[in-house]
């Protein structure tokens, strides 16, 4: 109002009309404004609007309280011009970080990818080599007294057990596998040989029937076009609190106290289940239940079909499921041990991975 008045009082004076202040105010504002119009075009246009009409309301020569109001709505509006501008370039440039960020999580998971990869190829290069060593060289036993026979002829039932289990495994991989018909009969052989408990325990045959099981599964491992989340299956049996564990097999959950008599006990019921809830999202993977006895009490298939039936009822899928009764020929306690050797007495449920 007090530049109205000043206004007035020149304009009077001289006779003539000066340039109203506002406007020279609207040109700078204009003027600071000039580089952001692309970014809010919409306001810009709206501000030089008021900008036009001030200069023509003034220009008209009608009147200035007028001109004054166009000039300061203009003033207003160029600065709401550069709000808006700086909030689209905000806005443009969070979306170039979030596009930037998008792009280094996917490389991220690119690497990690082929991080796993690599462990898995060097997983199994170290097995082949492990393999061909063994296999071309193997190590002779040599003579022993009585006493280390007996020990000897517990390893090898345990060895040829353990490839027993890797030629199962391979069988669930590829029914197909290379070699697998011979090293079972190879298998059957030596188990008669076994049981009728030698004074020379064949050792070197039990070793040599492990490798040639491994090196089977590890072949047809190779030739499986099934997938792998091993991974993931790891972090799902982790979290359902079934502490799992890696062997040549696949992923292992060993449990304990699981029977009563032949029949799953009822603290053993709920686990079973879980483990099943899991092997349900997991369906592709073929499952291998293995009973061990800690005492020889002779073989049991009830107890292998109720775990199996725990499993199933949990979710997991019954024509994946291959039951193995072990029995006391694969100890992980020595087996003369009365105070421990209980622990024997277990069931692994093995998720045998491609």
């Amino acid at each position: 109002m007090r530049q109205l008045v000043l206004f007035a009082l020149v304009a009077a004076c001289s006779g003539s009309r000066p340039q109203l202040p506002l406007l020279a105010d609207v040109e700078r504002a204009r003027a600071a404004t000039a580089q952001e119009g692309e970014l809010a075009p919409q306001a810009l246009a709206e501000a030089d609007a008021e900008r036009g009409r001030a200069k023509e309301v003034y220009a008209a020569g009608g009147d200035d309280t007028a001109a004054t109001l166009h000039a300061e709505r203009a003033i207003a509006a160029y600065q709401l011009t550069r709000m808006v501008a700086r909030s689209a370039r905000a806005t443009a440039d969070a979306a170039k970080a979030d596009a930037e960020l998008a792009k280094k999580t996917e490389e991220l998971h690119a690497l990690e990818a082929a991080r796993k990869t690599a462990e898995r190829d060097g997983d199994e290069l170290a097995k082949r080599v492990l393999i061909a060593r063994e296999m071309k060289n193997p190590a002779s036993s040599g003579p022993a007294d009585a006493q280390r026979e007996v020990a000897r002829l517990a390893a090898s039932r345990a060895l040829a057990m353990q490839a027993r289990l890797l030629c199962g495994a391979a069988k669930l991989v590829s029914g197909a596998a290379t070699g697998l018909d011979t090293a079972m009969q190879s298998l059957d052989a030596l188990d008669k040989k076994l049981e009728a408990s030698p004074k020379t325990a064949p050792i070197d045959d039990a070793a040599r029937a492990r490798t040639t099981c491994l090196s089977i599964l590890t072949t047809a491992r190779r030739a499986s076009t099934a997938s792998s989340a091993a991974d993931v299956l790891l972090s799902e049996l982790s979290a359902a609190s079934l502490s799992p564990t890696r062997d040549e097999r696949g992923i292992v959950v060993t449990m304990r106290d699981v029977f009563r008599g032949n029949a799953i006990d009822a603290a053993a019921q709920p686990r079973l289940e879980a483990l099943g809830r899991v092997a349900s999202s997991h369906g592709d993977l073929p499952i291998q239940v293995v009973v061990h006895d800690a005492v020889a009490a002779g073989p049991s298939d009830e107890r292998a079909k109720a775990v199996a039936a725990a499993l199933v009822k949990g979710g997991a899928k019954a024509d994946k499921i291959a039951p193995v009764m072990a029995g006391t020929r694969a100890p992980v306690v020595d087996p003369n041990d009365a105070r421990n050797r209980q622990r024997n007495a277990r069931v692994e449920v093995v998720f045998v991975t491609p």
